[in-house]
Parts: structure tokens; C-alpha cells; sequence
């Protein structure tokens, strides 16, 4: 399905309650509860500044951003997360602001605790992730929780939300192991005044030698002796949003990449990215020196060789020792590599992949184009999709 504006309403009402607005917090309170950011209650360290636990007088657990330092770029990111904060309603797959302090030498974002950390952390960090993985059951209800939220931020009746940070260090994991989307400080809301219908061209340049495909800009010049082939122009009609490419390397989708035309196709194809470290408990970097046939193997490139070999063992984590259902896990690898297709139009959209992994997973019978069983998109096998094109160079928060 493709959105355009008529179809792409932005007058809908949302149902749901609204949530409480983030509350101001001023800089004494926050300075209380977390003990005047103590270093017994630091927590973690990302892009925007150093995060605290906190108490707070309510008796509620809390985490608390400190922003490094007052600069253009954090106040930038503050102000997104404020926006996104006041926007999204209430889900329980989406992490919600309870409250922000600004100063002149403070920017403050309060957010609930989340208490299992990361899903990156808990792959890739954990010290016990060996001993105790994270079990089959409790991976089929993270990629189900994080595509409901997900599709909740896609669906939000008079906006708009796009993530574009959604990978497994932005999924984070409540008590109960359930994903909990965060980290919005990048995130950008479609509205009528920023959005536009049309037609988003990139193209695919093949080298002379080897069988491994380049993208470039359709802005880019034509080099004669760039060491190419050919060019192959692809076409995708949908509406976006124009804006500097933002993301993590590996996670943004080449027609973003390198068009800056973003749609919720790019939320998408990071998600499917996200699906493959879940699967695999590997982060996708961690097979740029991987070679076959003289080329460097990606991620989804490493999977879908070995599912095309039917080597289904090879790409399931290892730590989880055999403890899946090879059924599930092959339709989970076919979702995941379905979402991370090069090409947009092929990528379902959020609520279709929420509609297939319920069908799958919770037994439910769909009638829809969306089931598993009756997808036009799931009789395609591994093989027929087209190489990866290596990751382009984006920006993380």
C-alpha cells in the first residue's frame, strides 16, 4: 500500500485518553531525587548526556538525561523529545516523558525507569547473556511488543511519528522483558506543513567486478571511470518528509540515505534490522570482515546465504542452544529480511507486520493479505532478494 495525501489523513482523532502533559520539573527536585546525581545512581552514557536513576517524591522510580552540555545540538534533541513527549498517546510499548528542566546550563528529561536496561545491553553487554539468555518466548513477545509500538508512533491520528533510531540500543526491555520503545531525541513528527507526495529516486551502481551492488545519490555525478557497470534507477511513490539523512550506520534506509526524502518505510526497514540482531544475537557490525566471494558479508547477507543452504542453525543465536521452534524462527527471519528489503514498496508496513507476527504467535486467525500463510510477500524465497547494499554513514544521537 502506498500513502498519499488524501489517504494519508492527518484529521483523524486519536480515542485513546490523553495522557498527562510532561510535567516541569524544576532543577531542585530533580537534584533530590537523584541525589544530586550522584555517581552511585548513574546509570548509563549515550549521545545527549550521562543518565541517573531517580526517586522521586511521589515514590516513583525515574531516569533522569542530563544533557552534557547546552549547546545547539542538545537543545535540538531536547526539544524533540519535549514535542514527541506532548504528542504520542499512552501505549505500553511506547516509553513515555513524565517531565523535563530547562535552564540555562541544564536540560533535564525525565522518563520512567526501565528497569532490564537495553535489548542491546541484555544481547551483547550482559555479563550473565551467556548463562541466562534471553529465551525463545520471551523474543517472539519483544519483536511483537516493539512492532506494536512501533506502529502505534506510525499511527497516531493527527500526527505522524517517525523514530529513526529504532535499533536494539533504543528497544528497551520492562520488567517483564516486554519492549518498550525509547530514545526519541531524532525523531521527527509528519504534520500537514511538512509533509509532501511524490516521487523519491535513488539508483544502484554494479561494479565490473564481483556481484555486489553500490548505492549513490541520483545527484551524483557519472564517472566514467568509477569502476561500474551499470546504474539501475529506482522509483518509489510515497509521502515524506524532507530532512538531512540521520540514523545509525547500517540501520537507515538507502532511499533515505541518499535522497533525504524520509518516510515511515525507513522506521520499517531499521526494524527488520533490529529483528535480525534479536535472531541472532549479533550486532550487525560485527560481519564487516566477514568475506564471501571475495565480498564483505552484512548481516542479512550472512543470514540469508546460510537460509538459503537451510542452515536455519547457523543464524539463531547460539546462546539459546536449540531451545526454539524452527518454524517460528524461519517466519521470523523471513519478517525480518522482508522489513530490511532494499526496496521500500516491497517493505510492509508497521501494522501489517503486528497483523503477521499475532497470527503467528498468538494463534489468531487472519483472513487479512497480511497472515503468514496468505501473504503474496512470504512465497518469495530467500534467495530472490537482491544483495544488501553496504551501510551508508549516518549520524547517531
Amino acid at each position: 500500500m502506498v500513502f498519499n495525501l488524501r489517504s494519508f489523513s492527518f484529521a483523524d482523532s486519536i480515542e485513546d485518553d490523553p495522557p498527562p502533559p510532561p510535567k516541569s520539573f524544576s532543577l531542585k527536585e530533580l537534584r533530590v531525587a537523584t541525589h544530586n546525581f550522584s555517581r552511585d545512581n548513574f546509570l548509563a552514557e549515550g549521545g545527549f548526556g550521562k543518565v541517573y536513576r531517580g526517586h522521586l517524591a511521589d515514590g516513583s522510580l525515574v531516569a533522569v538525561k542530563r544533557a552534557r552540555t547546552v549547546d545547539q545540538c542538545s537543545k535540538e534533541q531536547f526539544e524533540t523529545e519535549v514535542l514527541v513527549g506532548r504528542s504520542v498517546s499512552m501505549h505500553p510499548n511506547v516509553l513515555r516523558l513524565r517531565g523535563f528542566c530547562r535552564t540555562k546550563k541544564e536540560l533535564l528529561l525525565v522518563y520512567p525507569l526501565i528497569i532490564n536496561n537495553s535489548l542491546s545491553y541484555n544481547l551483547t553487554e550482559r555479563p550473565d547473556r551467556c548463562a541466562r539468555p534471553l529465551d525463545w518466548t520471551t523474543r517472539k513477545r519483544i519483536a511483537l511488543g516493539a512492532a506494536r509500538g512501533l506502529a502505534h508512533l506510525h499511527d497516531q491520528g493527527t500526527i505522524k511519528i517517525m523514530h529513526r533510531y529504532i535499533c536494539a540500543a533504543s528497544i528497551l526491555l520492562n520488567v517483564q522483558f516486554e519492549a518498550v520503545i525509547g530514545s526519541f531525541c531524532i525523531a521527527m513528527i509528519m504534520h500537514e506543513r511538512n509533509v509532501e507526495e511524490g516521487t523519491i529516486e535513488w539508483r544502484t551502481r554494479t561494479p565490473r567486478h564481483g556481484t555486489g551492488v553500490s548505492f549513490s545519490s541520483p545527484l551524483e555525478e557519472n564517472s566514467a571511470d568509477s569502476g561500474f557497470d551499470s546504474q539501475i534507477y529506482h522509483c518509489y511513490e510515497d509521502v515524506y518528509v524532507n530532512t538531512l539523512a540521520c540514523g545509525i550506520i547500517g540501520f537507515t534506509a538507502p532511499e533515505y540515505s541518499y535522497t533525504g526524502k524520509c518516510t515511515l518505510k525507513n522506521d520499517v526497514f531499521a526494524y527488520g534490522k533490529m529483528l535480525l540482531e534479536l535472531i541472532s544475537g549479533q550486532p550487525i557490525f560485527d560481519f564487516f570482515p566477514e568475506v564471501h566471494d571475495g565480498e564483505a558479508l552484512w548481516l542479512e547477507d550472512w543470514v540469508r546465504k546460510h537460509m538459503n543452504e537451510d542452515q536455519l542453525g547457523r543464524v539463531i543465536d547460539p546462546n539459546l542452544q536449540g531451545n526454539y521452534v524452527d518454524e517460528e524462527a524461519k517466519q521470523l527471519v523471513r519478517l525480518a529480511l522482508l522489513c530490511a528489503h532494499e526496496d521500500p514498496s516491497v517493505r510492509p508496513e508497521m501494522s501489517e507486520v503486528v497483523q503477521m507476527l499475532e497470527s503467528q504467535f498468538l494463534q489468531r486467525d487472519s483472513s487479512t493479505r497480511s497472515s503468514w500463510s496468505l501473504s503474496e510477500r512470504e512465497s518469495t524465497p530467500y534467495y530472490s532478494f537482491p544483495p544488501s547494499p553496504s551501510p551508508p554513514l549516518g549520524i547517531g544521537p
